[in-house]
């Protein structure tokens, strides 16, 4: 009888190192997810900010061009940004506690997935926009 005890206290503690192991794991895969996704918004940034002023610089296209490839490529570091936090966020979710932390991350992923929508929405109008004044 005790070394049936000795043995289920054993695999209790087995499976709780395990469990601890995995939730480690998974936190350092979320952190890594948002830092990657960090980075490439300010990737991004910083490549528009430079844009920005190679365009004023240079003078030889019409500013408003210039600023619609700007914004065009500024929402794609953004959306692709997000994509990684999302994926972040969904890790997160395997990990938490309780309902209410749940339902916080739930609103961030739906916040973050209509901010995704809308700029994808804006890069098809900005797109279509472009095409449309190189066709002239």
């Amino acid at each position: 009888m005790a070394n049936l005890a000795h043995h289920m206290l054993a695999q209790a503690i087995a499976t709780t190192e395990s469990f601890v192991l995995l939730h480690s794991i998974l936190m350092s895969i979320k952190q890594l997810l948002a830092l990657i996704g960090g980075l490439v918004i300010l990737a991004g940034a910083l490549y528009a900010v430079c844009q920005f002023f190679r365009g004023i610089w240079k003078g030889n296209q019409p500013y408003l061009i210039v600023f619609d490839a700007i914004r065009l490529d500024l929402a794609r570091s953004i959306i692709l940004g997000l994509e990684f936090i999302i994926a972040a966020d969904v890790i997160e979710t395997t990990t938490t506690p309780d309902y209410y932390e749940l339902g916080i991350l739930g609103v961030l992923v739906v916040i973050r997935t209509f901010l995704n929508y809308s700029l994808n929405k804006d890069i098809s109008s900005l797109m279509a926009r472009e095409a449309k004044e190189l066709d002239r």
